[in-house]
């Protein structure tokens, strides 16, 4: 288009526009990407206050000549050429559905990034990688350059949908403060009962009062004062509070917002007439009260690592360098961590690899052992072994172990003077189940209850009597509609005959829920509102078929009376590694999604945990290409299904999952539209090459040694998003990440960005769809799990939903 051809139209059009209802400032003509018609791109100055956000596309049109459509919507208006439409008030084009939106002919071009060839040899191959300078300390001014490079013209590209951000905003925090889950903090002991308050500032107190004297309450705690006192930035997350037994205590740990998964652990003397911070014990990961007077915890040897390895116990009114050291993990696949049993008696020191091998440890808490000066022995349950997972409880002196030795899940009984256990030996067997799923595992009373994840039938409890081991197991089913189960501390310390837990689902904040096995009943805990909200959506559970044959679930939520005829955008999710399930907690960003007809699917893919130990192995090292031949397969067969189409679906991956995602878009980018990456893990054989990295070492369970192992070497140079890229159609993507994230290091986005939009400025590739938005957001905080505001997180999301509608081309509705 000539220079000539986009001043007379420009002036056509601003002629219109001064003649309308706005006055028009500037324009600037739009080039649609698919049929190449032209529009223009209104800069005006409004009459009046703009009222209305543009969600309202097509009504009250009136004709105009050259098939020019104006649809008035009070001071807000839409100017369609043909079959396109562009806002004025909120500069947010539109094509048709599923072109994937417009490129403004003036909007500046895309960052230009340097390229260094370099390279290494492995297994005498050779690997180039001409970003691997983004990597390398001396090159960290231009690498900075680069990154404000690309922020900003993600910040420009997002800025044309800015009024709907502001409204998906506004419906998210809308929605967070219709939720009103009973309080998560509450026990009752025979002589106080305890619970926060929220402040306006967004802060808790945390009181407790006497049941049976004056009962006037007295504050045990301020997080807002806490975070003043030792001068955390007021963003800082304050979690975990917990009580000893003498209940003279408190201790809560404050994740310092200014250095992402830096844990410090506080210590509060609870007096009668108030309360004072005592203790502070830095660097922490895990901390749980042993005796009255003593804490144990959880650290990493090293500041700059992410594995905890080391239990310390601590006395309280001590110094913390006068800790004892309890046990120190050599072995550096495997990390420590503390529980308590249900009865309080002991604390199980778990030593665990990613999802292969489990040691637990047993610390006793009676104050006549634990508050000696003399050394602590922790005690053995179970050698560790390859392919052997366990978790323990104690109950009336006797041990029992939820085992997968053998064929599924065993549950053991093994006396105190047993242990520790020799798995050649003869064991109480109480019983076994096929169940793929172990949620949790609990003592009650005289009871064993398992809670049990069905994708078929949803989440349910398993009920075996210790009193009368030929009894059947009993079943009671929760129902198919939730997706999590949490296992909580009963609200009353002395009421050991009950079982506390939550259920949700991503659109259902939690419900907590006793059961009392005597009875088999399961009430809903008093102060519960359920959200109306929910009521608007199906719980829908489906299997494909993946590439090998083996069926794959999924997890689908949508408005009821859902109408497949390929006309619903679909966001799809997936994870599959680590053994780990995919997010499927309450998430009140997926909301406004729902709200407007999008289905979103959870695909529950091999190397995840949703249906057990050997599905997560059937997905990890030499299997890992199962992962996303799974997620390939499910998103193929909703398309075949007719919940939706490629032009109208969109993958959505964090970390692992980004992982995921990235690997679709190299194998089979014709499937979907667009794409976003959270703190993805693009540059995996770089990254399981240098041991150095932090966590590489544990990685291997997962990924494979590619170093010493040239199977897992060419396994993984096959699969890896970054070395993959290739000429070819991308969607857009949308890849975020942070300069302290830990665990998956900035430079593995940054490089799969530089290098895909490299792809995309050489390649002679026709784009059927026009060329993609290409965009890459780095922050500066929040490490790897984001923001611990809500809002931040909030505002984060709206943006990466606008983006969805902008690379899709829906219109903001």
């Amino acid at each position: 288009m000539s220079n000539v051809t986009r001043q007379i139209i420009g002036i056509i059009c601003k002629a219109y526009w001064n003649s309308s209802k706005v006055l028009a400032s500037s324009t600037s003509i739009i080039q649609h990407r698919t049929c190449h018609q032209l529009t223009c791109k209104i800069y005006y100055q409004q009459k009046q206050p703009h009222r209305q956000i543009c969600d309202d596309v097509g009504k009250y049109q009136t004709n105009w000549n050259g098939g020019i459509y104006i649809s008035g919507l009070g001071v807000s208006s839409w100017m369609r050429i043909k079959d396109q439409t562009w806002c004025t008030s909120c500069c947010y084009h539109s094509g048709r559905l599923g072109d994937g939106g417009a490129i403004d002919v003036d909007e500046p071009k895309p960052p230009h990034v340097q390229i260094r060839q370099s390279g290494r040899t492995v297994h005498g191959k050779d690997i180039e990688d001409e970003f691997q300078w983004m990597q390398e300390g001396e090159y960290s001014d231009k690498l900075q350059d680069y990154i404000e490079q690309e922020n900003r013209f993600t910040r420009k590209a997002l800025s044309t949908s800015s009024c709907f951000q502001k409204k998906l905003l506004a419906e998210m925090r809308h929605i967070e403060t219709r939720q009103q889950p009973i309080d998560p903090f509450y026990l009752r002991s025979s002589r106080y009962e305890y619970w926060r308050e929220p402040q306006n500032d967004g802060s808790f107190l945390y009181l407790r009062r006497s049941i049976c004297g004056d009962h006037k309450r007295q504050v045990i705690l301020d997080t807002a004062g806490l975070l003043r006192r030792h001068n955390y930035p007021q963003d800082s997350a304050v979690t975990d509070i917990k009580l000893s037994r003498c209940q003279q205590y408190a201790a809560c740990m404050v994740e310092d917002s200014a250095s992402p998964e830096t844990y410090n652990t506080h210590i509060i003397r609870i007096r009668d007439d108030g309360y004072e911070y005592t203790d502070v014990i830095l660097g922490t990961v895990r901390f749980e009260f042993g005796s009255n007077n003593t804490v144990f915890y959880t650290k990493p040897s090293s500041t700059d690592s992410l594995r905890a390895s080391q239990v310390w116990k601590h006395e309280i009114g001590e110094q913390s360098q006068d800790d004892y050291l309890v046990y120190n993990e050599k072995d550096e696949r495997f990390f420590v961590d503390l529980y308590p049993t249900r009865d309080g008696h002991y604390i199980c020191l778990t030593s665990s690899t990613m999802q292969t091998m489990t040691e637990v440890w047993l610390i006793d808490t009676d104050p006549s052992v634990a508050e000696t000066n003399e050394v602590i022995t922790p005690r053995l349950v179970w050698p560790r072994q390859d392919g052997l997972e366990y978790y323990v409880e104690h109950h009336n002196g006797m041990l029992y172990i939820l085992a997968n030795f053998g064929d599924g899940w065993q549950v053991y009984k093994v006396p105190l003077n047993g242990s520790p256990c020799n798995p050649t030996l003869e064991m109480d067997g109480l019983f076994s189940t096929k169940f793929d799923k172990v949620g949790g595992f609990e003592i009650v009373g005289d009871s064993c209850i398992l809670s049990v994840l069905s994708w078929d039938e949803g989440i349910k409890l398993v009920l075996k009597s210790l009193t009368d081991p030929g009894k059947a197991e009993q079943e009671i089913k929760l129902g198919s509609e939730f997706c999590t189960i949490n296992h909580i501390p009963n609200t009353d310390i002395n009421n050991s005959d009950g079982f506390h837990f939550s259920l949700s689902s991503p659109i259902q904040p939690p419900i907590f829920y006793s059961f009392q096995p005597s009875t088999l009943s399961v009430a809903k805990l008093p102060g519960q509102e359920e959200m109306s909200v929910v009521k608007e959506f199906d719980c829908t559970r489906i299997k494909c078929l993946s590439m090998d044959g083996t069926h794959v679930p999924i997890t689908l939520f949508h408005k009821k009376e859902l109408t497949l005829d390929e006309n619903n955008p679909l966001l799809v999710c997936g994870y599959g590694a680590y053994g780990l399930d995919v997010e499927m907690g309450y998430s009140p960003e997926m909301i406004p999604l729902l709200q407007r007809g999008w289905v979103i699917a959870y695909c529950h893919i091999r190397g995840g945990g949703e249906l057990g130990r050997r599905w997560a192995q059937d997905g990890r090292q030499l299997n890992k290409p199962h992962t996303f031949e799974d997620f390939e397969s499910c998103i193929s067969h909703l398309h075949e299904a007719k919940y939706s189409q490629p032009k109208l679906t969109a993958a959505y991956g964090i970390s692992a999952g980004g992982l995921t995602v990235a690997a679709l878009c190299n194998r089979a980018p014709h499937l979907i539209q667009a794409a976003i990456l959270k703190m993805p893990f693009v540059d995996v054989l770089t990254t399981m090459l240098d041991p150095t990295i932090p966590l590489t070492v544990q990685d291997y369970d997962e990924y494979g040694d590619p170093k010493e192992d040239e199977a897992m070497y060419e396994t993984i140079k096959k699969y890896c998003p970054y070395y993959n890229i290739k000429d070819q159609d991308y969607p857009s993507v949308y890849v975020t990440t942070s300069m302290t994230d830990k665990r998956v290091p900035s430079y593995g986005p940054i490089k799969y960005i530089a290098k895909l939009r490299r792809s995309m400025q050489r390649s002679s590739h026709s784009h059927k769809n026009g060329k993609p938005l290409i965009l890459l957001e780095v922050g500066q905080e929040g490490g790897h799990f984001g923001s611990l505001d809500s809002d931040v997180q909030f505002n984060q999301t709206a943006k990466e939903w606008a983006f969805l509608y902008q690379a899709i081309g829906l219109p903001p509705r």
